[in-house]
């Protein structure tokens, strides 16, 4: 019986250690929302909002009164330590702080500036991260298609290879054509080994920003045919410019000037004296028993009144317009640094003709025949794989340099302008 659990035990063992994550399918929407739920980095930054919603809640409270208490260590006249009696004596006190000249209400408004600022720090992380993900999935999913056109050719390559080999041992393929068709494969194989490196690297990125295991495989799915569906004519550039206003980072910089111009008006407040009110009293130590007093006090603002603070908060107001305005201007070029590389790549992959990648396919089945019957060269050959790679390498990179740009320009525009 023993025997038996051991044995299930190790199974059930070797299985986890050993088994593979089994590959998961993912759409771009699929992608987003995943990202949306499980990015650490959208997790950790959602607590900054949370945590300036605390300090709200904080700057509303009130200060705390402060109690004290002062008790005789030995009377004289009755002899005792602690006299608590009749003729014993301990005085006793309650102070409030008072804010006045506003510094309360203050406060609370810088604080609630501040948290519009996390917001848009939120948002400002969502959109650069959310870019990084729709640049990382078309890479990625590019870099899968050409590794295929590699396997291709090396799978077609590799049965040649074996087909000459046994023909160079009957005497009918010389040695120098095996050896061009190995040096051939050889080289594929060291190509497609760098671009296999490459989507390991995309596909660890995505992983990461998706949160799934390091090991785990991703199919991504991309309809194809919407890039020929693309329409700039309705988006013209004049248009795109007023739009800018909405990106998070332009509005982070309104938020902060914002909060920097309540921060003046606090440490101005700030100068007033601080008052406070107190109550006390007094059991047998002052000039009759069981006295009870009431009073206030106030810091006299001779020396310090708060001068460098309130410099410092009207600096900061002018640094924080002075980088929106670094920010407006920032946004602007890179407008029109995505719209016209979205114009140029459309240009190049309208010009570009699909059939190719599908006619080269079918060229390359009548290639290897024709080589075998001796109706080509060897450079022919050569020439035609050589050819049928690049034309797919290129297509797949113009596709997808249409595909970075409009993902490019709808991060400049903070919008979703094209959807996929």
């Amino acid at each position: 019986m023993n025997r038996r659990i051991f044995i299930i035990f190790f199974l059930l063992l070797s299985f986890r250690l050993f088994a593979q994550e089994s590959p998961i399918s993912l759409t771009l929407k699929d992608a987003e929302q995943r990202f949306q739920e499980h990015n650490l980095s959208l997790i950790a930054e959602r607590y900054n909002i949370d945590m300036q919603k605390a300090q709200v809640i904080q700057a509303k409270l009130f200060d705390n009164p402060t109690l004290s208490f002062e008790q005789n260590v030995y009377n004289s006249v009755t002899g005792k330590y602690f006299d608590a009696g009749k003729q014993g004596e301990y005085t006793a006190g309650i102070e409030q702080v008072i804010s006045i000249a506003g510094q309360r209400n203050q406060r609370i408004r810088l604080e609630k500036a501040n948290l519009q600022v996390s917001e848009y720090q939120f948002e400002e992380v969502l959109r650069t991260l959310h870019s990084e993900l729709n640049s990382t999935f078309a890479q990625l999913y590019f870099a899968s298609k050409s590794l295929n056109v590699y396997d291709k050719e090396i799978s077609s390559l590799d049965k040649l290879l074996q087909a000459m080999k046994e023909q160079q041992s009957k005497g009918n393929v010389s040695l120098m054509e095996s050896s061009r068709i190995e040096a051939l494969l050889f080289s594929l194989r060291k190509e497609r080994n760098e671009a296999e490196e490459n989507l390991h690297s995309l596909r660890g990125e995505l992983n990461v920003l998706l949160s799934l295991p390091p090991q785990q495989e991703v199919k991504l799915l991309f309809d194809e045919s919407i890039l020929k569906n693309i329409d700039l004519s309705s988006l013209p550039l004049s248009g795109l410019e007023t739009q800018l206003l909405e990106r998070p980072d332009i509005k982070l910089a309104s938020a902060q000037i914002d909060a920097a111009r309540v921060n003046l008006k606090l440490q101005k407040a700030l100068a007033y004296p601080s008052v406070s009110i107190k109550g006390s009293y007094d059991k047998n130590g002052s000039f009759m028993s069981n006295y009870f007093g009431i009073g206030f006090s106030a810091t006299l603002p001779v020396f310090n009144r708060n001068q460098g603070n309130i410099k410092a908060a009207r600096l900061a107001t002018e640094q924080n317009t002075t980088q929106k305005n670094v920010a407006e201007e920032k946004a602007k070029s890179e407008l029109y640094t995505a719209y016209t590389r979205l114009q140029k790549s459309l240009e190049l992959y309208r010009q570009s003709n699909e059939a190719l990648e599908q006619d080269f396919g079918k060229l390359i089945t009548g290639v290897n025949d024709n080589f075998r019957k001796r109706n080509i060269s060897m450079p022919e050959f050569i020439d035609y794989y050589e050819s049928y790679k690049n034309v797919c390498l290129q297509l797949y990179e113009t596709r997808k340099n249409v595909l970075l740009a409009m993902e490019n320009l709808n991060t400049v525009t903070g919008r979703t302008l094209f959807s996929y």
